[in-house]
């Protein structure tokens, strides 16, 4: 019942987050209307004025410090989470500052877990693999992670970003062939999160509005897969029972 449970919630998710999209898409379009559009502009002027008084912030070497606090809070409190963080940095520094800080961060959130998983265990999560034989096959390969798995995993907003860097460490995965793997299946989200905070102040634009679309469309796509995917594993692991 329990892997039903969390099949319709995959499912639902993602379908949910492909609406969205369209909704988004629906909004861009109706922003290019020329009236809608003046009344936007004069609205947004407020929102420039409020983007240069944070812009004006002189101490910048203590927003990054402030921004490395909030990942390392992360590793620890998981209500803190990533996209509100890259937000920040993304609203206050330089965009190319602001992905360099995000993608570092990122890696210390994910080394600190990692560490946590090969010095105390997996604990719950990977016990609930072993338990698991669909899971199990899904996540091990030779006695460790399955490297593929763990790209696919960062790729996918509904998973832990702490559970996963926890189990792998756990399983003795190499770190360095962890950590590339996992910022590359990350990035994606990382840039998306950097470019829509460094819109914030306007939020009706493209600039802020696409990579949003591109989120809840990539993310959506992603988990209905995941739905099917496991669907055909306990298929085929029934047909091989009664085989």
């Amino acid at each position: 019942m329990r892997k039903i449970d969390k099949k319709s919630w995959f499912k639902f998710s993602g379908t949910v987050l492909l609406v969205l999209a369209g909704v988004f898409c629906c909004l861009l379009s109706v922003m290019q209307i020329e009236e809608l559009h003046r009344w936007y502009e004069t609205w947004q002027q407020q929102l420039v004025l409020l983007e240069e008084r944070v812009l004006a912030i002189d101490n910048k070497g203590l927003i990054v410090l402030a921004v490395f606090l909030l990942f390392t809070l992360k590793a620890f409190f998981p209500p803190v989470t990533i996209p509100a963080i890259c937000l920040i940095s993304g609203a206050v520094l330089p965009w190319y500052a602001a992905l360099l800080v995000n993608i570092l961060g990122v890696a210390w959130l994910m080394t600190i877990r990692y560490l946590w998983g090969v010095r105390f265990g997996g604990g719950s999560t990977i016990r609930f693999v072993r338990n698991n034989e669909v899971v199990r096959k899904l996540l091990e390969s030779k006695g460790t992670g399955n490297p593929y798995m763990l790209f696919i995993l960062r790729l996918i907003p509904a998973f832990p970003v702490n559970s996963i860097s926890r189990l792998y460490g756990a399983m003795q995965f190499p770190y360095m062939r962890y950590i590339l793997l996992s910022l590359a299946g990350f990035m994606f989200k990382i840039l998306s999160y950097t470019i829509i905070g460094g819109n914030v102040f306007n939020p009706l634009s493209a600039s802020f509005l696409l990579p949003i679309i591109l989120l809840c469309f990539f993310s959506g796509s992603l988990l209905i897969g995941l739905t099917y995917l496991l669907e055909n594993l306990e298929k085929n692991k029934k047909d091989e029972k009664k085989g």
